[in-house]
């Protein structure tokens, strides 16, 4: 596991988060979110487990995240991720679109691409606080 490249991808993720808040275009916004959902899940995955997961899907990795943690005996944990993708199932869903509909799509309306600006935020803030929580023991 690399602490350089954990940093590195977490800089991007709160690079991104930053732009999708400041940037006026609704589809970059929404592109934006999704990719600081997708860094920083893959940053923790990497941080925790070494695992350099290779999907793009926010959804996936946020499985990946919980299987994962649960394996490792972190039961707690998991339970958390796992109510955040049931609360926020329709929501993670429309970032996973985001991936592509923000750049070949029919687009998002600024209320859409505020949405999942907001869900990269509460995201991000949840995975600080699992990878905290694992690192303490």
């Amino acid at each position: 596991m690399s602490g350089e490249a954990v940093g590195r991808l977490k800089r991007r993720a709160r690079s991104f988060l930053k732009a999708a808040g400041l940037v006026d275009d609704p589809d970059l916004k929404a592109f934006f979110a999704e990719q600081a959902m997708q860094l920083h899940l893959k940053a923790v995955l990497l941080e925790l487990f070494g695992e350099e997961a290779r999907t793009h899907s926010v959804r996936e990795l946020l499985g990946l995240l919980a299987r994962r943690l649960r394996d490792a005996g972190y039961t707690g944990e998991a339970m958390r991720v796992m109510e955040f993708a049931a609360a926020e199932r329709l929501a993670l869903l429309e970032a996973d679109e985001a991936y592509i509909t923000a750049r070949y799509g029919l687009g998002y309306s600024v209320g859409e691409a505020e949405r999942l600006v907001d869900l990269a935020g509460r995201l991000i803030a949840l995975l600080e606080e699992v990878a905290r929580r694992v690192k303490l023991g």
